[in-house]
């Protein structure tokens, strides 16, 4: 038996019994791989993680670089499904976060502790009705409706809209004129404003619509604000932020990257 067929066998869709067997099998490798992680010597710990996350980044780079139709590319579905597996590990770590944090406010903290009982009626109650509604029980779909439309959509929306009290209060300090800096901010705004809306056209109604003097048309001034000026900042604020993103990869690539996680000991 090939690698290609143990592959294709494990792979292959299940449904019932087998199907929650692979699921726990998963579960239990995982947890095997974390504790024998965990029985390996303090110094040696690092340089486990750092060679790890030099080999995956490795192959990945070599996968973009190198043209197609390579022994890379053809393995890059497996490779695809290790890294799902992978990321729902992840999320499993970031729940067990979740609880720990949530259960000490539950049981110490009083003053938290409706905010812990809050999640973890949310978190099982959205979850069992979801089980219960993809098994096809009826009267299911109307509470995940309740909770999830009515209730989560309707909190989420309401931060949001708090987020625009923030905003004004931005903007309010940022339009206060105290350099010519600032006042080209506020006047070219200004512009942008009186530019989206009827009044904007009144005000510079008596400029010609053709010819040399039209271009003082404030929509026109709006129009030119934002496809040359505001345009090109853009594109260099995502230069930037690119060159920085790359700079961030390769520091975590070559594990020089200095923080909380790389400063303690593993």
């Amino acid at each position: 038996m090939t690698f290609a067929d143990v592959y294709a066998f494990i792979v292959t869709p299940r449904n019932g019994l087998i199907l929650w067997a692979y699921i726990f099998s998963a579960l239990l490798a995982g947890i095997l791989g974390l504790f024998l992680l965990t029985r390996v010597p303090k110094k040696a710990r690092k340089p486990v993680v750092a060679a790890v996350t030099f080999v995956a980044g490795l192959y990945l780079s070599l996968e973009f670089l190198i043209p197609h139709d390579n022994v890379f590319t053809h393995a890059m579905p497996r490779v695809a499904n290790f890294q799902l597996v992978t990321g729902c590990f992840t999320v499993l770590l970031g729940l067990g976060s979740l609880f720990l944090i949530q259960g000490k406010k539950v049981v110490f903290d009083r003053s938290e502790r409706i905010n812990g009982i809050g999640f973890f009626a949310g978190f099982f109650g959205i979850l069992i009705c979801g089980f219960l509604m993809d098994a096809g029980i009826k009267g299911c779909e109307q509470i995940f409706d309740i909770i999830f439309s009515g209730i989560y959509v309707s909190m989420q929306a309401a931060m949001f809209s708090l987020v625009a009290f923030y905003i004004v209060s931005a903007s309010y300090r940022a339009f206060r004129i105290k350099s010519m800096e600032t006042g080209l901010l506020l006047l070219s705004t200004a512009v942008i404003m009186l530019a989206v809306i009827p009044l904007g056209s009144v005000v510079t109604g008596f400029l010609p619509e053709t010819g040399v003097l039209s271009a003082f048309r404030v929509e026109k001034l709006g129009y030119w604000l934002l496809t040359s000026p505001n345009m090109a900042v853009q594109r260099a604020i995502a230069f930037g932020v690119a060159v920085g993103a790359m700079a961030t990869c390769l520091r975590i690539w070559l594990s020089l990257e200095k923080g909380s996680f790389y400063d303690k000991e593993l």
